[in-house]
């Protein structure tokens, strides 16, 4: 039965460029238990072009100005990275709560006081990480969660696309800038990361990095980032983010068989998955399974529709999110060791 509009979850956006333009709006606008009441951004032009697609919407120029609008339950923050752990404390000060994109923040301390200031507030707090609901990935999780590949013994997991610096935007030149969360590493691995951590249900306890640049020179600190590392039960597993050359790919190694996503990591609607199985004592694959994603079939923002229509779920019936900010400070206690490790030059230990 479809809800009265006293009962969808009010949304707000905070930051309306490409993400919020092309997949925030319409999934938002799609979403059977959410709907988007309030827009803001300080540069006129984005405004007014989300304003174009959202007309129903009241815009604001000031961030403090949504805030205080009464009616706003939830925001989405899809700014650039640094401005992530302010504007979310700052939501949850107002008592909103908080879909932010990913990564969560800086750091593992901005990270932590997130989960502080939401707690305080009693409001929800997630990290955006879309892909968790691709339909391949989601396939992907069921085919580990059934134990089907036996005992995990390696697991690989890369992210990458190409950034052609001459060719970007002011508006998307934090991608490159370290200081603004810019980086293969906050930017693209963090996905695989996170990624890893939901499959496999463990956490990264030891790693050595190695941070390169070869192509974009003078432009970002590294534009590869690769690192090994150990779970919690010994599986040891490689983890690569690139702006490179365009791949993204989580594979898992069992006893029993493999598993191979790809393309998956993406805003469109993408992936292939692959299962490979063997039968006990056979070291011949006895089954072949995949499950590929038709695009055609769904529309290009699914993944962020899924996205919102869980989180306002959460709202509404008080429970944790997948990805909510308590569990997401992981990927950024690995992101500071990796960072560690590149700049000591040696392995570290993650401390949890």
């Amino acid at each position: 039965m479809a809800l009265t509009n006293s009962q969808k979850v009010r949304w707000g956006i905070i930051g309306c460029g490409q993400i919020a333009y092309d997949k925030a709006i319409p999934a938002l606008a799609a979403a059977e238990n959410a709907e988007l009441a309030a827009l803001c951004d300080p540069d006129q032009a984005r405004l007014e072009r989300a304003q174009a697609a959202a007309p129903q919407a009241r815009s604001y120029a000031e961030v403090e100005a949504l805030l205080n609008d009464p009616s706003i339950e939830a925001v989405y923050i899809g700014t650039p990275n640094h401005l992530h752990a302010s504007l979310t404390i700052q939501a949850a000060e107002a008592r909103k709560h908080v879909l932010v994109e990913k990564p969560m923040a800086m750091n593992a301390q901005e990270g932590r006081e997130m989960v502080v200031a939401a707690e305080r507030a009693g409001i929800k707090l997630m990290v955006a990480y879309m892909t968790l609901f691709n339909p391949a990935y989601q396939a992907a999780k069921r085919v580990v969660e059934s134990g089907a590949l036996g005992e995990i013994v390696f697991v690989r997991g890369r992210h990458s696309y190409t950034i052609a610096p001459d060719r970007i935007s002011s508006a998307a030149s934090w991608r490159l800038d370290r200081n603004r969360g810019g980086g293969p590493l906050m930017d693209v691995a963090i996905y695989p990361i996170a990624s890893l951590r939901d499959l496999t249900g463990q956490r990264i306890t030891s790693l050595s990095a190695t941070g390169t640049i070869r192509r974009l020179h003078q432009r970002t600190n590294w534009d590869t980032v690769v690192f090994s590392f150990l779970l919690e039960d010994g599986t040891p597993g490689v983890i690569e983010g690139a702006f490179t050359y365009p791949s993204s790919l989580i594979e898992i190694e069992g006893t029993a068989g493999r598993l191979t996503l790809a393309g998956h990591i993406t805003q469109a609607i993408a992936g292939h998955l692959t299962v490979e199985l063997r039968f006990p004592g056979q070291r011949q694959v006895g089954e072949h399974v995949t499950h590929e994603i038709k695009p055609e079939g769904l529309p290009h923002f699914y993944n962020y529709l899924r996205e919102i229509e869980h989180f306002s779920e959460c709202i509404r019936g008080d429970r944790e999110p997948v990805s909510s900010g308590r569990k997401s400070v992981a990927e950024l206690i690995v992101t500071d060791a990796v960072r560690e490790s590149i700049e000591r030059g040696e392995r570290v230990e993650v401390v949890w």
